[in-house]
């Protein structure tokens, strides 16, 4: 269960991929995603040194890169779409996402979670693909105070990989993050696994020291992330795995 104080942290961990057909395909990289409540971003009262809102340094948070992605407050965009799916604005909305190093990132899904009292009333899933086209899906849930995953799944509605055809299904799992982060996204054709992508996590407070412990340790990350998605999509070509042609995006930027 999420605390319902001050809980920013840096989740460190391990995004994991595996493609079972047509043709197996594994890999895993060591990553680290911040976990920002947006107020402070939006208010600008994160209190770091290395960490920055809408400004250079060695880690910052971009409003442009998110929500209207118009450098507006993430907040108010958020509570639009919840509105949409009747939900009323939530007492907290945290942000998972890579943050920018030296100003560069990418972030091919960003996460918020949506809570009342410690409850999870809705989780909104923003994917991007390289061809700089992005989705919103936006999932209201019961509510539960759990630590067991919230299972929920919505139709793929936007290209993302050129090796996986849009007649899929996204089942997500999400438990709320304490001590850990887990999310899981299994991917399905025609009702049969496809492919499942994780991202577990061990939290650590977000202080300017374990900023640069992760700077340390994980120098080129953000790049890394562009550079392996392309590395990876060569050796599944490599592999014989049928290419799928870019179709257009979706005429709306969000689904329900």
């Amino acid at each position: 269960m999420m605390n319902t104080g001050n809980d920013n942290a840096l989740y460190i961990g391990e995004v994991r991929h595996a493609r079972y057909r047509p043709r197996a395909h594994r890999f895993n990289y060591r990553v680290f995603s911040a976990f920002l409540n947006v107020d402070d971003i939006d208010q600008n009262r994160l209190g770091l040194k290395l960490l920055s809102i809408d400004k250079f340094n060695l880690f910052s948070i971009r409003r442009r890169d998110h929500g209207a992605k118009d450098g507006s407050a993430l907040r108010p965009f958020i509570e639009s779409l919840l509105s949409e799916a009747g939900l009323d604005a939530p007492e907290a909305i945290h942000i998972l996402c890579y943050p920018r190093m030296f100003g560069f990132a990418f972030n091919p899904l960003t996460v918020y979670y949506c809570r009342d009292k410690g409850n999870v009333t809705a989780m909104v899933y923003e994917v991007r693909n390289t061809f700089g086209d992005d989705h919103i899906y936006i999932v209201p849930l019961a509510g539960a105070n759990t630590d067991k995953p919230q299972l929920h799944l919505r139709d793929k509605l936007m290209h993302v990989s050129p090796f996986i055809g849009m007649q899929a299904t996204y089942h997500f799992s999400a438990v709320p993050p304490n001590e850990t982060l887990r999310l899981v996204i299994r991917e399905t054709q025609d009702d049969e696994p496809l492919l499942v992508a994780s991202f577990v996590g061990a939290h650590q407070p977000l202080t300017d020291a374990n900023l640069f412990k992760a700077f340390i340790k994980h120098p080129l990350m953000t790049v890394k992330v562009l550079v392996a998605i392309h590395f990876e999509a060569a050796k599944l070509f490599l592999k014989g795995v049928p290419y799928v042609k870019r179709p257009k995006p979706p005429q709306s930027r969000h689904s329900i």
